[in-house]
């Protein structure tokens, strides 16, 4: 029979590293990304070569892009089957500052005995509470611009590099419990199956009676198959957001690449996230 101590699975001293690019982070996984784009030249063979879908890759990239204060990747041309890849100056900085973190991060754990278990142990719980991942496609970072509504529901504006306001629809309670305010840096989540598109002719966009959120982007690129088109649409030089649009909607509109397009979501879709 196994005694109780033999059955703890006790924590060991391995951490995954974060590259800050503006704000905000990027973490090892992504970063092996660029370190295969550097290698293998193309996106396609990098998503391969770490066992990936091309999908996971592109929005992978997206994220980075995002996230970064400039692009990482440049020349991208072509879809799954064909184009190159080259990162950029900014893309090769935080790389090169990525491997030598790498060693000495080895360096840094291998210098550590084992010490108190418990310790230990009380730490990997709260860190595994605070673990989070989201299934929510687009995440766009930015401030609290405006606060408004009524005594049970609120409102709140979240302006995103000063090119667009993103509206999220919460309780009060929401707004006290996450002590949000104006300036409150948080980031705006949306999944990309609440997202609409439909082009600026349209006459009559049927869009729901009071707030909504409406941008206009222009389409880079789209990954289709006989159910859905993975859309991607630029707001900025350096921001995106991907919808999931039903096939049939997709062939009605019949859209355009470097075609712009509207964009539009219910704020009672966009969950918000406060940063620390």
């Amino acid at each position: 029979m196994m005694d109780q101590e033999s059955s703890v699975v006790h924590p060991v001293f391995q951490c995954a590293l974060s590259l800050q690019a503006g704000h905000d982070f990027l973490d090892e996984s992504r970063l092996h990304l660029l370190r295969e784009i550097r290698e293998k030249k193309t996106l396609s063979a990098a998503a391969e070569a770490l066992k990936i879908s091309y999908k996971t890759a592109w929005s992978w990239l997206e994220a980075m892009n995002n996230a970064a204060s400039g692009p990482l990747v440049k020349s991208i041309q072509g879809g799954a089957a064909g184009g190159t890849s080259t990162l950029t100056e900014l893309g090769e900085k935080l790389l090169s500052q990525y491997e030598d973190l790498c060693e000495r991060h080895r360096l840094f754990m291998e210098s550590f005995e084992k010490g108190e278990q418990q310790e230990m142990l009380d730490i990997t719980t709260f860190l595994r509470r605070l673990s989070l991942c989201t299934s929510a496609r687009n995440q766009l970072h930015g401030k609290v611009e405006r606060i408004w509504g009524d005594k049970a529901q609120a409102w709140v504006d979240v302006m995103v590099d000063d090119l667009a306001i993103i509206t999220s629809r919460v309780t009060r309670s929401t707004i006290s419990d996450m002590g949000l305010g104006i300036g409150s840096e948080v980031v705006a989540l949306i999944k990309a199956t609440c997202m609409n598109m439909g082009s600026p002719e349209e006459a009559g966009l049927s869009l729901p009676k009071g707030p909504i959120n409406r941008l206009q982007c222009t389409l880079v690129r789209a990954v289709i198959d006989e159910d859905y088109a993975q859309a991607t649409f630029s707001i900025s030089n350096n921001r995106t957001l991907s919808a999931l649009v039903p096939i049939s909607d997709w062939t009605l509109i019949n859209p355009r690449y470097n075609e712009k397009y509207f964009i539009w979501f219910n704020p009672n879709h966009v969950i918000l996230a406060r940063l620390s």
